[in-house]
């Protein structure tokens, strides 16, 4: 018997799958054609969910722990008794402390819409729990993106075909959101250059018609010199930021410091390398800009990815069909997750989630 299903997993590419099940039992776990993008097949990640579901390996049922916190001690109980507990233990916490002293810890990365933030976050709305803010990942590309550029739609994958260069930046499809990759081969068969900025060489960077191999935490100052170029050549679009765009003179200031040298010598890129790639970018239309969530994972990354994402509106590759930048597209959907919690969000504090062993 073959089930249609989708992924769960917190991934762009939204995968629809096909689920064969023997007995009650999931055999196997391919990719379908209900959502074109997904185009017959998935990653391995999600393509060996059987194994995780069945593997000896699998915690299937609550254990308690008998020793010392790190001892490794622990012994299965029923799930009434750890219910039991946990509701012991919630009660307590609430009588002595509070329901503030309550947080839910937990993030996206094997979550989809499915299985977080409905039926769980009612139960912690009711109790009046603290809030959780989830900022270890995306929390800088994502207060950048909304301050930029609002909810607008990034371009979407089968408009990677028409684009006639494709820069890959801080991204790894090869390993996650795989289904760019058809995309950006058709787009090269018809003659597409490919530009990839990654510390390392990723099997993209390995095809790559040129890669800047980037120091961790410099993709700021090696993105500012690529505008002080469009700026000082010509190549910005004046009139483009004139009708859609506010402070660009500030940002023309901030960058005029970072020449092609200064940031190699921080960046470790070569000051020529890093012109050819600006030049490339400039010349090409339509341009299309992949930024992905690496560069953001340091003290200035929030900076890093305002001043990659600044590239495509001061070179003017917006308004064509393959032209433009993508980071998330989430907030384009308007999906209403409220809906599902049913439970009104409460006034009770937030914790960042990055200061979690301070609280």
């Amino acid at each position: 018997m073959i089930k249609e299903s989708l992924c769960p997993l917190d991934c762009p590419d939204g995968c629809s799958l096909e689920v064969e099940l023997e007995k009650g039992r999931v055999t196997r776990i391919g990719g379908s054609h209900r959502n074109k993008v997904t185009q017959g097949f998935i990653c391995a990640k999600v393509r060996r969910f059987p194994e995780m579901l069945y593997g000896k390996d699998r915690v299937d049922r609550p254990h308690l722990r008998q020793g010392p916190k790190g001892s490794g001690e622990y012994a299965p109980i029923s799930w009434d008794e750890a219910l039991d507990r946990i509701t012991e233990s919630f009660q307590t916490s609430i009588k002595t402390h509070g329901a503030q002293s309550i947080l839910p810890l937990s993030y996206g990365g094997s979550n989809g819409f499915l299985s977080q933030d409905t039926t769980d976050a009612r139960l912690f709305r009711r109790l009046g729990a603290s809030r959780l803010a989830r900022t270890v990942c995306a929390a800088p590309t994502g207060a950048v993106t909304g301050g930029m550029y609002g909810k607008m739609p990034g371009v979407a994958y089968p408009d990677y075909e028409a684009a006639n260069l494709i820069v890959v930046w801080g991204a790894n499809p090869n390993a996650t959101g795989i289904h760019l990759l058809p995309y950006i081969k058709n787009a090269r068969d018809k003659g597409a250059k490919l530009l990839v900025v990654d510390p390392r060489e990723t099997p993209l960077a390995k095809l790559a018609d040129l890669h800047l191999p980037v120091i961790p935490g410099t993709d700021v100052v090696l993105a500012l010199s690529m505008i002080r170029w469009l700026y000082s050549s010509g190549k910005a679009d004046l009139e483009f930021l004139k009708r859609h765009a506010l402070h660009s003179e500030e940002l023309q200031k901030r960058a005029e410091p970072w020449t092609f040298e200064r940031a190699g010598e921080i960046s470790g890129c070569d000051p020529k390398q890093i012109e050819e790639f600006v030049r490339l970018y400039a010349d090409a239309s339509p341009a299309v800009l992949r930024c992905g969530w690496g560069l953001e994972r340091n003290r200035n990354g929030g900076s890093a990815v305002a001043a990659v994402l600044a590239l495509p509106a001061v070179a003017g590759k917006f308004g064509l069909r393959g032209g433009g930048y993508t980071m998330s597209n989430s907030g384009a959907w308007g999906v209403d997750t409220d809906a599902a919690v049913a439970e009104p969000e409460t006034r009770a504090r937030e914790i960042n989630m990055n200061k979690i062993g301070e609280v």
